[in-house]
């Protein structure tokens, strides 16, 4: 009996690690609600507040951070009880997409250092340029977990490498790399 709980324990703690990598901010409303029928013993995790939209210029792409994941990856978020937060880029590329008047969005959990962070602008046809400044952010091409990945250097403290999609004219900045498969493209 204890062997399914185990499994569950030891399957649930590297998705809750690769959280901790996350560093930036949602500017757009609570995540999309659950059509899952499974139960989730966190009521705390709908909150009535909604962060204010970023005084930054609008994103180059159409994607918010209500759309710009599947609604899987709004499914998953809220199950783990990550809500919307504040933007703080740390990663290099992080900060360009920001400087560029990209979307910056991120979700954390209260309390804890678990934070996912996706950062989305279009290349304007440069991708040239993208794939230089992820060559002097230690960003190599791997194709993993998804076509167009490329892989960034692991964060010293926790391990965890960032993933940034660069395919069909967008930039996506993904800091957990499970979420680099629930990216929405681009519209």
């Amino acid at each position: 009996m204890t062997r399914p709980h185990s499994r569950r324990a030891a399957a649930a703690t590297p998705l809750l690690v690769l959280f901790a990598l996350g560093v930036a901010g949602c500017t757009a409303g609570v995540p999309a609600p659950s059509d899952t029928a499974e139960p989730s013993p966190s009521p705390a995790a709908s909150t009535s507040e909604t962060p204010e939209a970023s005084p930054s210029e609008a994103p180059a792409v159409g994607a918010t951070c209500d759309t710009v994941l599947t609604p899987e990856a709004y499914t998953k978020l809220e199950a783990d009880g990550l809500v919307p937060m504040p933007f703080t880029p740390f990663d290099p590329v992080e900060v360009r997409i920001a400087d560029e008047g990209g979307l910056t969005c991120s979700w954390g959990k209260p309390q804890t250092d678990l934070v996912l962070a996706v950062a989305q602008v279009a290349t304007g046809g440069d991708d040239a340029a993208w794939t230089a400044a992820l060559a002097d952010g230690g960003y190599t091409p791997t194709d993993d977990p998804v076509a167009g990945a490329y892989t960034g250097q692991p964060d010293a403290g926790n391990g965890i490498t960032p993933i940034v999609i660069l395919a069909d004219g967008t930039i996506t900045f993904v800091s957990v790399p499970a979420y680099a498969g629930w990216v929405r493209p681009a519209s």
